[in-house]
């Protein structure tokens, strides 16, 4: 009798002891996901039917086949991935090197103020919109960097240009995770950001300072006649960050300035035979 009672205390005991360990480490899964440091990653759109908090979208030529694929690239490695409480976010990290090996294509990028070919251009499209929807979301930027030029898809002082030097950075200040949604429709590219809305909205501003008139065209002798490369206007620019909660202002502060250089012209004439 007394060996049976012996036999069971030691099942209940094994029980219980399972039971604990399940609980614990149950229960450091549970901080690990929602309070610790860093990111995690999930496959659907918005998958815990969290509330969207904002979203931006930046168009592209869907006739540029390297953009376009490179685009579409950068925003799948993105895409899924949730931003922890008070956690921080790489660009550079998530997204890797931009190589023909990591899927990425020849397309224009720009080098020292100058449009060239490269592998991976495009990629700064897809950081540029997830800037925007970062700080609409009230995300900290904890780095970002102008173009050296202005860009088409999106008004001055609203980039944010990426390369292997320079990176994307943002920080989650509030006590929710965040989740990051990038997608491509072949001509469009949507950051949204889900989690809790506050109640809180945020709108960003550009004022175009003054303009920068451009040198003086090169004259370039060959066999070519006309324009070969369009003079354009140089801009500074700022941009301002707007808070509202039930449409009142809470508060307005300058968030950049930035400089875009302007692009000399490059006229050729015929060499007279």
């Amino acid at each position: 009798m007394y060996a049976m009672k012996a036999v069971y205390k030691v099942k209940i005991m094994k029980i219980i002891d399972r039971i604990f360990w399940t609980l614990l480490l149950t229960g450091v899964l549970f901080v690990s996901l929602f309070f610790g440091r860093g990111f995690i990653r999930a496959t659907a759109e918005n998958p815990y039917g969290w509330e969207k908090i904002s979203a931006y979208t930046t168009y592209y030529d869907k006739g540029d086949v390297g953009r376009c694929k490179n685009i579409s690239v950068a925003a799948s490695l993105i895409d899924g991935v949730t931003l922890q409480p008070y956690g921080d976010f790489s660009f550079n990290t998530t997204v890797g090197k931009r190589t023909a090996e990591a899927g990425f294509q020849q397309a224009k990028i720009i080098v020292n103020g100058e449009y060239v070919l490269g592998v991976g251009g495009g990629v700064c499209q897809v950081s540029t919109t997830l800037y925007n929807a970062a700080i609409k979301a009230g995300l900290t930027i904890v780095e970002y960097h102008p173009h050296s030029l202005r860009v088409g898809y999106v008004p001055p002082s609203r980039d944010a240009m990426v390369s292997s030097g320079s990176d994307l950075r943002l920080f989650n200040p509030h006590a929710f995770p965040i989740y990051l949604s990038l997608k491509t429709t072949g001509e469009s590219v949507c950051a949204a950001f889900y989690g809790k809305n506050e109640g809180y909205r945020y709108e960003i501003n550009t004022v175009l300072l003054e303009t920068i008139p451009p040198p003086i065209p090169i004259v370039k002798l060959g066999e070519e006649e006309g324009i070969i490369r369009a003079e354009k206007e140089g801009i500074r620019s700022e941009a301002y960050l707007e808070c509202y909660k039930n449409d009142c202002l809470l508060f307005r502060r300058r968030l950049r300035v930035d400089e875009y250089r302007p692009i000399q012209g490059i006229i050729g004439k015929k060499i007279a035979k």
